[in-house]
């Protein structure tokens, strides 16, 4: 199970391909908006999904699965590694906002191809309890005390 970004649109078939012929069964192959490497809030995410051996491409949008679509690049972009920690840890303590909504829409792909959940959007909830319940800081301070 993956989740995996290209640089290119016109590369997740052949990446989703390439997954499937090394025998995975679950992945995404994703492009998002903005050039981005990822399920993008920016606009519409190209995905490839790969399941049982059957590839299939299509479109998804933040507004289809019932996030917002980020106004710009700059409210996703990071900064340095100090500020992106404080900045992950004020996501993961349930402060709402474009960050928020990229990192669930992130989550929900991983969780879907865990086999977590049926689908990306039935990966949703799952990725927004895990963060408001505090499963996901948990795991967070778990692996900083590692």
């Amino acid at each position: 199970a993956q989740v995996l970004g290209v640089y290119a649109p016109e590369l997740t078939e052949l990446h989703g391909g390439v997954l499937r012929n090394l025998g995975s069964r679950r992945a995404f192959v994703v492009h998002g908006a903005g050039g981005l490497d990822e399920l993008s809030t920016l606009g519409e995410t190209r995905v490839t999904e790969l399941r049982d051996g059957e590839l299939r491409t299509y479109a998804l949008t933040p507004e289809e699965v019932g996030l917002a679509r980020a106004a710009g690049p700059e409210q996703l972009q990071g900064g340095a590694p100090e500020e992106n920690a404080a900045l992950l840890v004020k996501l993961l303590e349930g402060e709402k906002g474009p960050a928020r909504d990229i990192v669930v829409l992130n989550a929900a792909a991983a969780i879907a191809a865990g086999g977590k959940a049926e689908t990306l959007n039935e990966g949703i909830p799952a990725a927004i309890e895990s963060i408001d319940s505090g499963a996901a800081l948990g795991k967070l301070r778990q692996l900083q005390a590692f």
